[in-house]
């Protein structure tokens, strides 16, 4: 069989404040297309189909419009739910849909229940997300990751041994954070508290699977490769600046060989980081190829330049996310409350706010304006005394 990898869709996900719609449904023409091309069997979605348990209409249209077209494509599709879908609605109607051989995988209980092609020769492990405080109980563990897939590899080798089929290919689908992954900005912490990634309980150590033929694992953006046959295929799009220098695509594995290849999915827009001073920004022939990207600019002026995120916006007119970050002799705002204090005058104490939001001195007719509003409001207060 020839399988395709692929994972963390976000269905309805925006960027910035940008939606994504186009850009996800070019990933999943990709998708589509080599299926036809490279005559694929199957195609594995290992979780987050969807950006949040209640997806906007769009996004459901869009993946039902895929499920047809992969099928049509000849590909039949296994999916399980991450920590972002709802299970329940992921669900829906699933026994009825394998019989058009689509299996959507999203409950504990079907763990232990394969989904078996080839004649039974290669056998699907679906293990959705798995959160601790919920299923913890259920499996009679204690409520980590650690322990809950501990659990889960018993189970399945328990069912391989008891079905006869330790000659078959083992694939297994988990949505989960990997011991030694990299991470990215657009992910949801799926620990059991703020740090638990950090530490062992809230990861899964690549091998736990080692006597799986192949794992294809969900969740983190980025493509990875934890052993040879555990391997992220990271998300078809980008959804953070972090991913700036990702490549994203997906895993094609052959069974018969199991030799596993990467098949790039094009970006339609490219991402750009800059960092720099105001007029290399606006004036480099280096930043020319930024100019139709999606981009996070940050401005390392020392004071911040007049108008300059307006300026950017004319070269760069698709800038998502700007950043000032001066460099060099700018006052610490550590030190705005020692200023306060020095305030002999409210014009003094308002030049300095001025200073400390923007990090430049107001101007000389900026510094006119304020005294005018200040003996303005002085003068009302004389009358209300009156």
């Amino acid at each position: 069989m020839r399988i395709l990898h692929t994972s963390d869709w976000h269905l309805g996900r925006s960027f910035h404040n940008t939606d994504m719609l186009s850009v996800q449904q070019h990933a999943i023409d990709v998708i589509v297309a080599t299926i036809t091309e490279r005559d694929i069997d199957l195609v594995l979605i290992s979780g987050d189909v969807y950006d949040r348990a209640l997806p906007p209409v769009d996004a459901v249209r869009m993946f039902d419009q895929a499920l047809v077209d992969m099928r049509a494509a000849g590909a039949e599709v296994v999916v399980t739910s991450g920590n972002h879908d709802s299970a329940i609605r992921l669900g829906f109607m699933s026994r009825m849909m394998r019989n058009a051989g689509v299996y959507i995988r999203t409950m504990p209980d079907s763990i232990t229940d394969p989904v078996m092609f080839d004649d039974a020769n290669v056998c699907i492990w679906t293990v959705p997300y798995l959160e601790p405080r919920l299923h913890a109980a259920q499996f009679g563990v204690d409520a980590n990751h650690y322990s809950i897939m501990s659990h889960v590899m018993e189970q399945v080798h328990a069912q391989i041994a008891a079905r006869g089929l330790e000659d078959a290919t083992h694939i297994m689908m988990a949505h989960l954070f990997a011991a030694g992954a990299s991470g990215s900005d657009s992910e949801r912490n799926i620990g059991e508290d703020a740090g638990a990634e950090i530490g062992s309980l809230g990861q899964v150590p690549a091998d736990m699977f080692a006597r799986m033929d192949y794992v294809a694992l969900g969740h983190l953006h980025g493509r990875q490769t934890m052993a040879d046959t555990v391997r992220y295929s990271g998300s078809p799009v980008a959804y953070s600046f972090s991913e700036h220098q990702h490549h994203k695509g997906m895993w094609l594995i052959e069974t018969k060989t199991m030799t596993v290849d990467w098949v790039d999915i094009p970006q339609p827009k490219k991402l750009a980081v800059l960092h720099d001073e105001l007029e290399a920004l606006l004036e480099s022939d280096e930043y020319a190829w930024a100019e139709e990207a999606w981009c996070q600019i940050t401005v390392t002026d020392p004071q911040r330049p007049p108008r300059a995120f307006q300026r950017l916006k004319q070269r760069f007119p698709d800038m998502l996310n700007f950043i000032l970050a001066p460099t060099g002799g700018v006052e610490q705002q550590t030190t705005y409350s020692d200023r306060i204090a020095k305030a002999t005058t409210d014009l003094d104490l308002v030049l300095d706010f001025v200073h400390h939001v923007r990090n430049r001195e107001a101007s000389v007719q900026e510094h006119s304006w304020l005294q005018d509003a200040l003996n303005h409001v002085n003068r009302v207060k004389e009358q209300d005394v009156k």
